[in-house]
């Protein structure tokens, strides 16, 4: 007959010394990281991220600490539709969304802007696709839409607040120009989304104006405004949401929270971004790709 009482004690001896040899690793793992961190210079983390978020279609600004995306990402060929908003909460997105749709040189245009909580990341984007016909209202909702060309691109300037604080300020001519704080969690009604858009013509400013007009309670009438061929938007409201959606996107939200928690203790004792990004990339890369996927994925699959 075996001794149980023996086994025992050689599988809770086994178990303990498993657990101490992962925590050991574990800690070695933290401080070779803290080290390479430490050791490089300011330069050298920006170059080393501009390595690491490039194929995931995004670029690193040094001087807001945020990731933007690229105007060559690969998401451009994907383009947008209205299904992929209503898909981003099962990947952990919560955010507001204000969609405009306008006609203009014989297409149906989508310009639409969102803020919220990507994630562990807090953000905003605005992007600016089209059809290649008139598209009737009836089918806005199951329409594909085509990112914007080079030639079509207004010159955009955009800021997100949180709780009247800037998180950032960027401007570029682009189709899809976003920023993400990674660590910063924050409800959509947290956020202020104020931005200009500068377009070639004041033909089509007018036709994007009149698309805001269209969006009747979705948006007040003093959140925008227009001057020759520049409009702009003030999005610092959020849109009614059933009952069912904000239980939903209140549960995804405490997951959210709790990960921020988790990222900042894992990438505890730095402050600055560029120190923290990197320390998660050496000690876990997967977790710092599977946030840029997640980022980007929201366009098809990365």
């Amino acid at each position: 007959m075996p001794d149980y009482g023996l086994v025992k004690i050689i599988v809770i001896t086994a178990v303990i010394l498993l657990v101490c040899i992962l925590a050991v690793g574990i800690i070695v793992r933290r401080e070779k990281s803290k080290r390479k961190v430490r050791r490089m210079c300011r330069k050298e983390k920006i170059q080393l991220l501009e390595e690491l978020v490039e194929p995931f279609g995004f670029s690193y600004v040094p001087r807001e600490g945020v990731f933007t995306s690229r105007e060559d990402a690969w998401q451009r060929t994907q383009g947008y539709g209205a299904l992929f908003d209503k898909a981003a909460v099962g990947m952990n997105m919560v955010f507001d969304a204000l969609p405009v749709y306008f006609e203009y040189g014989g297409k149906t245009w989508l310009i639409e802007l969102w803020k919220g909580q990507y994630g562990i990341t807090t953000g905003g984007e605005v992007g600016v696709y089209h059809a290649n016909e008139i598209i009737p209202e009836i089918f806005y909702p199951a329409a594909h839409f085509e990112a914007a060309s080079d030639d079509e691109m207004p010159f955009i300037q955009c800021r997100l607040d949180r709780k009247h604080k800037k998180v950032y300020f960027l401007q570029k001519r682009h189709w899809w120009l976003t920023g993400f704080c990674v660590g910063t969690f924050s409800r959509p009604s947290d956020l202020r989304l104020i931005t200009t858009f500068m377009f070639d013509s004041q033909a089509m400013a007018m036709a994007f104006y009149k698309g805001l007009q269209r969006c009747g309670t979705k948006i007040p009438g003093n959140k925008y405004r227009i001057c020759r061929n520049e409009v702009y938007v003030r999005m610092d409201f959020s849109p009614e949401i059933s009952w069912p959606s904000r239980l939903h996107r209140a549960a995804v939200q405490a997951v959210n929270a709790v990960n921020c928690c988790l990222y900042r203790l894992v990438t505890y004792p730095f402050c600055c971004t560029e120190d923290r990004l990197l320390f998660l990339y050496f000690q876990i890369p997967g977790c710092f790709r599977r946030m840029l996927r997640r980022l980007g994925g929201r366009h098809g699959r990365c």
